[in-house]
């Protein structure tokens, strides 16, 4: 009885968790959760809009990596700048600018979450290896994901949301990783 109870609760917890995504297309409607085609995700618990990474090269492509650069700290250029498909400067700055260019979902807006905005979309109680709801984040890398927030005490480092064990772990900001970026949705 108590198991059949515990397996109730978790797969309600699990429902609601994904009754608050909503998947949108590339000119920002809202689409039914059965779409097999979408390019943001919407949080209605949290208000902040989501990019969807893409399984083709391009702009969006779920493999690019960058530094983090926002223009005073960090780094533009350099040895680990060389992985991503779309451009010469695989950067956090150069990526968010070639976005809002795009008007991705129909806004350009876009920028790096914080720490505790990456964080609310960790999920510790999927299916997967990856802690992620794969059903509106697909192609996302079970790898360390950039984020806005420095450390006050060490400016050439920056946090990063592992989806692979959550948390968040410092790096320095020369070393490459994935991106996944937010705008509010107010």
């Amino acid at each position: 009885m108590k198991r059949s109870l515990l397996l109730s609760l978790l797969m309600l917890t699990c429902v609601s968790v994904s009754a608050e995504l909503q998947k949108m297309s590339g000119d920002g409607e809202i689409l039914k959760s059965d779409s097999s085609e979408w390019r943001c995700v919407l949080d209605k618990k949290s208000s902040l809009m989501w990019e969807v990474k893409n399984e083709d090269e391009g702009l969006q492509y779920a493999l690019n990596t960058y530094t983090w650069f926002d223009g005073q700290s960090g780094r533009d250029s350099g040895t680990y700048t060389k992985n991503c498909y779309w451009g010469k400067n695989c950067n956090t700055k150069s990526y968010i600018e070639d976005i809002n260019k795009s008007e991705l979902c129909s806004f350009n807006d876009w920028r790096l979450p914080t720490r505790n905005e990456l964080n609310s979309i960790v999920n510790y109680y999927g299916d997967s290896d990856i802690l992620i709801n794969l059903d509106f984040f697909p192609n996302t890398q079970m790898d360390t994901y950039w984020t806005s927030t420095s450390l006050k005490d060490s400016p050439s480092l920056a946090y990063e949301i592992p989806f692979f064990f959550g948390g968040s772990i410092a790096r320095d900001k020369t070393i490459d990783t994935f991106v996944r970026l937010v705008r509010s949705a107010d």
